[in-house]
């Protein structure tokens, strides 16, 4: 496994979005299997985004277009990073807001969603670019047969990490879920927008010089 993909795959798993909505499900429900639906929901979602950049990353290579041809794949990791740059300006603008510090509206009705609802909301939050980056990194590699498959299902299981922990913890832990929620939810809703924008500042340059380079090199 690359240095590279271990980069993205932790960088898929600090989302702070999903941390808070799956302690809100768990805090106001009182359904740790909201949550649970939820963390499902994101790996699919990653799996199915990194899976489909790897088939056609590879149906590209299969057809002879070769090593020179992957300038392609740069020029996603490039897009990736612009797109990931312009969310981390954004949040930043809105963290020195004095009214824009606020949750997401969306937040307000995690607590009562049912487990379909909360299975769609892990789905569409917003790792998939980091998964298509993810798919990317695999062709780059050159891995053949089950190997980049492995790739795919290490990326979704470091991606998932911090989705799937924290729900498992207070699963085994229902005693001490009440305090733990309490603590969490205070400290994500002061500081979730700096974790925002630092963790997609990083990101974004990784991806920018990372796509730089593989354009130059093909």
């Amino acid at each position: 496994m690359s240095i590279n993909l271990l980069v993205l795959g932790i960088a898929t798993t600090i989302s702070p979005l999903f941390v808070i909505a799956a302690v809100l499900m768990m805090s106001e429900s009182e359904k740790v299997r909201t949550a649970w639906a939820a963390a499902f929901g994101w790996a699919v979602s990653i799996g199915v985004c990194c899976a489909a950049m790897v088939v056609l990353g590879g149906a590209v290579h299969d057809s002879g277009s070769g090593h020179r041809k992957h300038w392609w794949l740069g020029a996603i990791d490039l897009t990736v990073g612009l797109v990931v740059a312009y969310v981390a300006v954004r949040e930043l603008r809105r963290s020195r807001s004095n009214t824009d510090r606020d949750l997401p509206k969306w937040m307000n009705r995690v607590g009562t969603m049912s487990v379909v609802t909360a299975f769609g909301l892990g789905l569409f939050l917003p790792a998939n670019v980091l998964a298509y980056a993810a798919g990317s990194e695999i062709v780059q590699q050159h891995f053949h047969g089950a190997e980049k498959w492995v790739a795919v299902g290490l990326y979704v299981l470091i991606g998932s990490l911090l989705e799937v922990i924290p729900v498992l913890y207070l699963t085994v832990r229902p005693k001490s879920r009440e305090r733990l929620l309490s603590t969490w939810h205070r400290w994500l809703d002061n500081h979730w927008q700096q974790v925002l924008v630092v963790l997609f500042s990083v990101v974004s340059v990784f991806l920018i010089v990372k796509g730089a380079i593989a354009i130059l090199r093909a």
